[in-house]
């Protein structure tokens, strides 16, 4: 990455200047938010906090019946929201019950199919409920900051939460559709509940409620009250870095622990804060969206007609690989075509929400490779998961996902960000986000040829009070010999 650097920003400067840049765009605010989210993770998984989850439901509703698979659904999608790995901790307190009912035949297949599926796609839509929920949002959040747009956790979370939540409803029925399940008897329910009293004892001391506390009010300070806390302690990111240092410093969890956190995730959004830096210095960012929007069925299309177009590459390109792999091969285009658009916000989060939507195979995901593993260790071969369960399955929820993103999403987006002017206007115009900050000298090559934003036009509603007048002149220019042949 450093001889990267290198080579596009110029012998101009000396390798300390280059290093000096490379580690200021690894380690931000955003990569500081990752950390803090990654040993909150580790908070709820010491805690037990799954176990005590799926204890409740086994506990509470058969595990065959449709309500149990509901309560898995949709809380499971709220849980994954907050831990990565997902339907890693979902399986491993559900797997032995599930393997020990299913070899025992007092669990139908097609139970076990439904559930193993609905603990894969919860997971994936959960891994899209906030800003720090996945590698994805976590790399999308980091693009817009690196281009000078903040988002509120606040609003991500009005536009996300309704859309997933919709779309585990819709897929609870699906799954329900198609695998039914004939009614069991009570006593079914009864040995449920004594798998779990053996094997699922939790006990939980007043440290571990402690540390929990301070994991919830963690989350809820760096989520839905980060605005209002701001002015106390300033970015969120100073919240995330002082739950590593409370957890950390007062031994709550150990240097081992601290070893085997997710550290590739953290990784993984660094490089993507070089890749948004090199994107904006070196003139990328301008040509890549140049050419996206140059050509002539984008130039025709609305803006809700563009982000449905780049939506379903989106979700083509997750469902076929992986979405981590479409998060940092796709969000830089994804982010910056939206700022062409002025639209930067409504399009990164409309897409960043459709990404984890791809779940028609079984690769598409690690939660869906889990999930299809783990129903290879059932014992029954009626119970294993094949390739045409994935896209029936996860075909018509990845069609639901992406309708509702189109549909409910777009209109929740628009409550917060203003419709772009049309794409013929923003053509041939360079917003300053994806003008070069550091190497100014590549600013001459990207104005060459094209117009910059006028230096009074701050945002779109003043764009449009200037440009109101004169694009309703040209529109009665066009009509009028249109006009004249009707009367004729």
């Amino acid at each position: 990455v450093l001889g990267t650097l290198c080579a596009v920003l110029g012998e101009g400067r000396s390798v300390k200047a280059t290093s000096t840049l490379l580690v200021g765009n690894v380690f931000n605010n955003t990569s500081f938010m990752v950390l803090g989210a990654l040993v909150i993770n580790g908070i709820f998984t010491k805690c037990g906090l799954e176990k005590r989850f799926m204890q409740l439901l086994l506990g509470t509703f058969s595990l065959e019946g449709p309500l149990f698979l509901l309560f898995l659904i949709m809380g499971g999608t709220l849980l994954c929201s907050v831990l990565y790995s997902g339907s890693l901790v979902l399986l491993a307190a559900l797997g032995s019950v599930l393997e020990d009912r299913v070899k025992g035949r007092t669990l139908p297949p097609n139970a076990a199919k439904r559930i193993l599926l609905g603990v894969a796609f919860c997971a994936n839509a959960g891994s899209s409920v906030l800003p720090i929920s996945s590698p994805v949002t976590l790399i999308t959040i980091s693009l817009l900051g690196d281009f000078g747009y903040d988002i509120p956790i606040n609003t991500w979370v009005a536009i996300a939460l309704p859309v997933v939540l919709a779309t585990m409803f819709f897929s609870w029925i699906v799954l329900l559709l198609m695998y039914p399940v004939e009614k069991v008897d009570k006593a079914s329910l009864d040995a449920s509940q004594h798998t779990i009293d053996t094997t699922h004892n939790i006990e939980i001391t007043d440290w571990h409620m402690i540390f929990l506390g301070v994991g919830v009010l963690a989350v809820l300070g760096i989520t839905i009250y980060a605005t209002q806390l701001e002015p106390i302690i300033g970015h969120s990111a100073c919240l995330s870095l002082g739950v590593v240092v409370v957890v950390f410093g007062s031994g709550f969890m150990s240097k081992e622990e601290f070893c085997g956190l997710d550290w590739d995730i953290l990784a993984l959004v660094g490089g993507t804060n070089v890749v948004a830096f090199l994107v904006r210095e070196t003139g990328l960012g301008v040509e890549m969206a140049d050419n996206v929007v140059g050509t002539g069925i984008v130039e025709m299309l609305p803006y809700h007609g563009l982000v449905a177009v780049l939506i379903l590459i989106t979700m083509v390109c997750s469902t076929l690989l992986q979405h981590s792999i479409t998060g940092v091969l796709l969000m830089p285009l994804i982010v910056a075509v939206g700022i062409k658009l002025q639209a930067a916000e409504t399009t990164a989060i409309l897409v960043a929400i459709a990404v984890p939507f791809g779940m028609g195979m079984p690769h598409s995901s690690m939660d869906n490779v889990l999930s299809h593993r783990t129903s290879f260790l059932m014992g029954r071969r009626s119970a294993e998961l094949k390739g045409w369960d994935w896209h029936i399955a996860g075909g018509w929820t990845s069609v639901a996902g992406g309708s509702l993103v189109l549909t409910l999403g777009y209109q929740i987006a628009l409550m917060f960000y203003k419709l772009p002017p049309p794409v013929w206007v923003v053509k041939g115009m360079t917003p300053d986000a994806l003008v070069p900050k550091v190497v100014v000298e590549n600013i001459k090559n990207i104005q060459d040829g094209r117009l910059t934003w006028p230096s009074g036009f701050v945002n779109t509603s003043a764009f449009t009070q200037v440009t109101a007048p004169s694009f309703a002149v040209s529109v009665r220019q066009r009509a009028a010999p249109r006009l004249r042949r009707r009367r004729q």
